[in-house]
């Protein structure tokens, strides 16, 4: 009975032995690192480098990346890539274990081809108020900043918003008529509306 009590008493011993030990899989040390030699970014856009590594089980932890040129395009510690501005930048990766890797970047912007206006003629009673809509061509272009004008604001006249700035919302101030005019800060391009004033 003694023996038996022993021999459970090492076996417990074992297991314990065994469960305090902490049993992990060896760090495997990359021997090479490489990125998409190159990416091409429109102003705004984002896109996510993703490093390759070899072996394919190697453990690429606490990546240092960076930007050549800030100002152009900008990288976050996923490899995340923000176009800033029109130019070119390299991005560079490096492992732990003193690999590097890198991807040029090239940024550009996308120029404003035309502007319309949801009417080109309007016809409001004294008082009313309408919100003129424009829509800037292509739908990516980079600036899409538009300006506002009225012909006559004894006539037509525009309401600026809680910011301040005028966003294509128009007043009939009083009976005629008034052309109001959207410019594009990109490329001066034009579309007008034609607003008629009712008594």
């Amino acid at each position: 009975m003694r023996r038996r009590i022993t021999q459970t008493a090492v076996f417990l011993a074992l297991i314990a032995i065994l469960a305090a030990c902490q049993i992990s899989s060896p760090v495997v040390p990359p021997t090479k690192i490489s990125l998409k030699p190159f990416l091409s970014l429109i102003v705004g856009e984002s896109e996510t480098l993703t490093p390759e590594v070899e072996p394919a089980t190697a453990s690429v932890e606490d990546l240092d990346w960076e930007s050549d040129d800030p100002l152009v395009a900008t990288v976050d510690s996923t490899g995340k890539v923000t176009a800033i501005a029109e130019g070119d930048t390299v991005i560079r990766v490096a492992t732990q274990y003193g690999l590097k890797a890198e991807c040029d970047v090239n940024v550009a912007t996308v120029s404003v081809k035309d502007v319309t206006l949801d009417k080109t003629s309007l016809t409001l009673k004294e008082r009313q108020m309408y919100t003129l809509v424009a829509t800037v061509l292509p739908s990516y272009a980079t600036n899409k900043n538009v300006t506002w004008s009225t012909s006559d604001a004894t006539k037509v006249k525009l309401v600026k918003n809680n910011a301040g700035k005028e966003d294509g919302t128009i007043f009939a101030n009083a009976t005629g008529t008034a052309v109001i005019t959207v410019t594009t800060e990109d490329g001066n391009k034009t579309a007008t509306c034609t607003v008629t004033v009712e008594p």
